[in-house]
């Protein structure tokens, strides 16, 4: 289960690991995995987290952020989704 903390969100999904398991600081402008360094662009502070199949990622599942402007970022890959796929 994911939790977003005052300065870190536990519980994502990274390039790094095969669960959902990261933990990624908060920054003014991004998130950064504490174990990679994998950082994702977005504008904190993060208002939701979703577990979904991301198309980008070969259909894996991977946890999806909802920042303050209302944008989707795959926290396995990095960029902005609008095509999702149902979880099986």
């Amino acid at each position: 289960m994911s939790r977003i903390l005052k300065d870190k969100i536990e519980g994502l999904y990274c390039k790094c690991t095969k669960s959902d398991v990261a933990i990624f600081n908060i920054l003014e402008d991004r998130i950064k995995c504490i174990w990679c360094g994998n950082e994702i662009k977005c504008n904190p502070p993060i208002e939701f987290i979703r577990k979904e199949a991301c198309v980008d990622c070969e259909g894996m599942k991977s946890t999806f952020i909802i920042d303050s402007t209302g944008q989707k970022i795959c926290t396995r890959c990095g960029s902005p989704k609008y095509k999702i796929l149902k979880l099986k």
